[in-house]
C-alpha cells in the first residue's frame, strides 16, 4: 500500500526504515527531506539499496587502501630508481625536456612510494618484519636506498641544487646501514632454507643499493669543499664493498642457474639485476674516475687501477645482455608465458637506462669516445620499456582501484618470485 507522508514526517519515517534496514544513522542525516515520501517503494527498494551499494562500495575502496599498504611490494622504488636513471641518461644526451619530466615525476613517485612505506611501518609493522626475514625478499628492500640516491642524483646533476642532493645522500647513508645490517644480519642468523629455493638475481639489489651510495658520493665530493676528500673516500669504500657483494652473490646465481631447474615464472624481471648491478657499478667507477681530478688528495695514484676494473664491469655487463635476450624469448615465446604486471617488471627497465648512462660516463671517463654510440641507441629500448611497464602499472592501479571487492591475495605469492629446487638430471 502506498501513502503520503509530509515533509518532516517523512524525514523521521525514514530514518526509521532506514536504520532498520542497516543504514548507519551518521549517513541518513545527509538525506535532504522530499516534499511527498512514497515509504514502501522508495526506501525498500531504492534508498535503502542505493545506500548499502555506497556503504559497500566504500568498505571496498577502504580494503583496497589497507591491501595495498599490507602488501606494499618494496620492488615499487625500482619504479624511482628506473624513472630516475633514465632522466639522468636523456640528460647526458641532450634530451632536456625528457630528462626534466621524467625528473619531476620521480618527485612525485618518491613521495608517495615512500609514504606507503612509512605508513606499512607504522600499521603492518608484522608484515614488514615477516618480508625482512624472508630471504626470497628481504634484500630487496635496497631498493629503498637506491630510489634514494638515484633522486638525489637527480637534483645535482639536472637542476644543480647541491645542498637538497646532500640531504639526499644523509639519508641515503641512514637507509643503507639500516637496510644493511637489519637484512644480512636476519639472514645470518635465521635463514635455514636452501639456496635453490630462495637464491634469485633480486639479491643483488644489495650491490645496486650500496653502489648508488658510491655514485652519489663520487658526483657530490666535489661540493664539499675541504671535505671532499673524505668523502671521495667514502664512495672508494662503498665502491669496493659493492663490487665485493657481485662477486659473491653473482658466483651464488651462477651455481644455481647452471644445477637447478628453474620455473619459466620465476625468470626475467629478477635476472635483468645480473646486468644492472653491474651497469651501477661501472657508473659508480666512471664517477669516480670523472671527478677524482676535482679532488685534492693521492687519489690520482688509484685512478689506473679504478679504469681498468670499471671496464672489467663494464665488459661483463654487456655480455649478460643477449643471455638475458635469450631468456626472455624462451620464457614468452617458447613457454609462452602470459605477461601479467608485477612491481619486479620494473628491475627490467633500471638496467636499461642504467647501462645506458654508464656507457656514456665510461666513454668519458676511459676517454674512448666511440662506446659512447651504444648509449644513443639504447635509450630508445629504455624508453620503450619504461612506457610499456608505466601503462601496465596504471591499469593495475585502476583496476585495483574499480575491484567491486578487495583483493585477496595471499602474501607469498604476491611478493616472491617462484621458485624450483629441483637438481638437474
Amino acid at each position: 500500500m502506498k501513502y503520503l507522508i509530509p515533509e518532516k514526517s517523512a524525514r523521521r519515517q525514514f530514518r526509521k526504515v532506514a536504520i532498520a534496514h542497516g543504514i548507519k544513522k551518521s549517513d541518513t542525516a545527509e538525506i535532504k527531506g522530499c516534499k511527498i515520501f512514497f515509504i514502501s517503494d522508495i526506501i525498500a527498494e531504492i534508498i535503502v539499496p542505493y545506500y548499502k551499494s555506497l556503504t559497500r562500495r566504500d568498505d571496498t575502496q577502504k580494503g583496497v587502501i589497507k591491501n595495498t599498504i599490507k602488501t606494499f611490494h618494496p620492488a615499487y622504488f625500482a619504479m624511482v630508481m628506473s624513472t630516475g636513471i633514465i632522466s639522468i641518461a636523456s640528460h647526458l644526451l641532450g634530451f632536456t625536456a625528457i630528462s626534466r619530466g621524467l625528473f619531476y615525476l620521480n618527485i612525485i613517485a618518491y613521495i608517495i612510494i615512500l609514504s606507503l612505506q612509512i605508513l606499512r611501518v607504522k600499521m603492518y609493522w608484522n608484515n614488514l618484519y615477516a618480508d625482512l626475514s624472508n630471504p626470497t625478499i628481504s634484500l630487496v628492500f635496497f631498493t629503498t636506498v637506491a630510489a634514494t640516491n638515484v633522486l638525489g642524483s637527480q637534483f645535482v646533476t639536472i637542476v644543480n641544487y647541491p645542498e637538497v642532493a646532500k640531504a639526499f645522500w644523509y639519508f641515503g647513508i641512514l637507509l643503507w646501514s639500516m637496510v644493511s645490517l637489519a637484512t644480512f644480519s636476519i639472514l645470518f642468523i635465521k635463514c635455514e632454507q636452501k639456496i635453490e629455493l630462495v637464491l634469485h638475481g633480486g639479491w643483488l639489489t644489495a650491490t645496486v643499493g650500496t653502489q648508488s651510495v658510491a655514485v652519489f658520493g663520487a658526483i657530490l665530493a666535489p661540493k664539499f669543499g675541504a671535505g671532499a676528500g673524505f668523502v671521495m673516500f667514502s664512495s672508494f669504500v662503498w665502491w669496493m664493498i659493492g663490487s665485493f657483494l657481485y662477486v659473491v652473490l653473482i658466483t651464488l646465481i651462477m651455481f644455481r642457474l647452471v644445477f637447478f631447474k628453474i620455473s619459466p615464472d620465476a625468470l626475467v624481471p629478477p635476472y635483468w639485476i645480473n646486468m644492472g648491478a653491474l651497469a651501477i657499478t661501472t657508473l659508480a667507477g666512471s664517477a669516480i674516475c670523472i671527478n677524482i681530478p676535482k679532488v685534492k688528495g693521492h687519489y690520482a695514484d688509484l685512478l689506473g687501477f679504478t679504469k681498468g676494473i670499471t671496464l672489467f664491469f663494464w665488459s661483463f655487463g654487456t655480455w649478460w645482455i643477449p643471455f638475458l635476450i635469450i631468456v626472455g624469448i624462451w620464457k614468452y615465446l617458447f613457454h609462452k608465458t602470459q605477461f601479467k604486471y608485477n612491481p619486479l617488471y620494473w628491475a627490467m627497465v633500471f638496467p636499461l637506462g642504467m647501462y645506458t648512462a654508464s656507457t656514456m660516463r665510461l666513454s668519458q671517463a676511459i676517454r674512448i669516445p666511440f662506446i659512447a654510440h651504444i648509449s644513443k641507441y639504447f635509450i630508445y629500448a629504455a624508453y620503450i620499456a619504461w612506457i610499456f611497464i608505466f601503462i601496465q602499472m596504471i591499469i593495475s592501479i585502476i583496476k585495483a582501484a574499480t575491484a567491486k571487492e578487495a583483493p585477496k591475495m595471499k602474501e607469498e605469492k604476491a611478493l616472491q618470485p617462484q621458485m624450483a629446487g629441483i637438481a638437474k638430471d
